[in-house]
């Protein structure tokens, strides 16, 4: 029972809720769209999940998901782009082993949130190797704020972006705000850029977006920082984009990065000019 719980919170890891049951409703949600994505997610988790408990790396983080929401993300870009196969399914494990791996060392590296770093590290070398490219025309028909909530999944379909929604409400509704300003936001400042508005529509402006709108409020920062945050993302997503060039999550993880190097810069000056003024 203790490896289900620790497998659903690792899901629910992945949008920063620590909740069971939503891990359960977005495994549901990938369930609806696609078996094959759900059976690469969970396996990958499962391998993640099991080498953490036999390494025994940090009980209470294994108990919270910390070693698994970087290997379902891992799980759920092979399922996507890779081949459905038995090969692709013991590299999905082999994945989320290598992602909860990298995950523990960094964190005995240093004590600052790594965020998706290592689902990144795991999968974009793989993705540029095989040339893996955006592509020039996307489906039609979807509304860029739901479907900027599903893309953090891989999936924009509206019964799974529906499902994720129940689940950030499950923390809070302002979670779930912070999450719709955080794509809306981040499509914003991608379109000043002239992005395809077809790319907005499919939420490929605004996931990285919602990642980090709701991370500066999971990690309790002002709200000038939760508007910042997904305003960089999308302008690194937009970038990516006119490149067409895959990005995954780095611009969550470049534009919270920025945004905390930016806070410890300001509490540096701040401190700086307190001192300053108190020897005069």
């Amino acid at each position: 029972m203790a490896l289900l719980s620790s497998l659903l919170a690792a899901i629910g890891q992945i949008y920063f809720i620590n909740n069971r049951l939503a891990g359960a409703l977005i495994v549901a949600g990938v369930l609806w769209v696609s078996p094959w994505m759900a059976a690469t997610m969970m396996l990958a988790t499962l391998a993640a999940t099991l080498l953490a408990l036999v390494c025994k790396w940090e009980p209470d983080a294994w108990r919270d998901g910390l070693f698994g929401f970087n290997a379902a993300l891992v799980g759920l870009a092979f399922g996507l782009f890779a081949e459905h196969t038995s090969f692709w399914l013991m590299m999905s494990a082999l994945g989320g082993m290598v992602s909860a791996w990298l995950y523990y060392r960094l964190r005995r590296l240093a004590a600052i949130p790594w965020y998706t770093l290592p689902f990144n590290l795991v999968v974009l070398p793989w993705l540029y190797f095989v040339g893996q490219r955006v592509a020039d025309e996307v489906p039609q028909g979807y509304n860029f704020s739901l479907s900027a909530i599903g893309q953090v999944i891989f999936l924009p379909d509206t019964v799974p972006a529906v499902l994720i929604c129940v689940a950030l409400l499950l923390v809070g509704i302002e979670m779930l705000g912070w999450a719709f300003v955080g794509a809306m936001v981040s499509s914003g400042a991608a379109l000043l850029l002239l992005v395809n508005p077809d790319y907005i529509n499919f939420g490929l402006t605004g996931y990285n977006g919602v990642l980090a709108a709701i991370a500066m409020f999971w990690g309790g920062h002002k709200q000038i920082w939760m508007l910042l945050a997904p305003a960089l993302a999308g302008l690194m997503t937009a970038v990516m984009l006119k490149l067409g060039l895959p990005m995954l999550t780095m611009p969550f993880v470049l534009s919270c990065w920025l945004c905390l190097a930016l806070q410890k810069g300001l509490c540096y000056y701040r401190c700086a000019n307190s001192t300053n003024r108190e020897k005069v």
